[in-house]
């Protein structure tokens, strides 16, 4: 009986380790997310073709802005899972925009979508300057 109480509480102990692991690695994994990144779109007007996109957190939520030459826009609806960034943007106060990105090193890739369409995005981590 005690040998079987010793191989559970082995178990439960490397369960304990590997779950604890696994949560580090996702909690490192989308703090990579974070940053400041240069964007081109598709199939965007001019004035949205190229921005850059703000990535930060506060305490438990992340915060999300885009700087277009006209002005910055603040996002919505941000949703941060591991390598994977979703999110609302209203554009000129009517047009809201949907934005669903991954973060592959220092590569942002994915698309918008509004009612005009969609659009691929590509974008870079912008490095600070040394």
């Amino acid at each position: 009986m005690i040998q079987l109480l010793y191989v559970f509480s082995a178990i439960n102990v490397q369960n304990l380790e590997s779950s604890t692991n696994v949560l580090q690695d996702q909690i490192v994994s989308s703090e990579t997310i974070l940053g400041v990144w240069n964007f081109t779109m598709s199939n965007a007007e001019s004035a949205y073709e190229k921005g850059v996109l703000f990535i930060s957190k506060n305490e438990v939520t992340y915060d999300v802005a885009i700087k277009y030459p006209e002005g910055i826009y603040t996002c919505q609806d941000v949703v941060i899972d591991i390598d994977r960034i979703n999110f609302n943007v209203n554009i000129a106060g009517l047009e809201r925009v949907s934005f669903v990105l991954m973060v592959e090193g220092d590569r942002i890739i994915g698309e918008s979508y509004s009612n005009a369409g969609s659009s691929q995005i590509l974008g870079i981590r912008q490095l600070p300057v040394r």
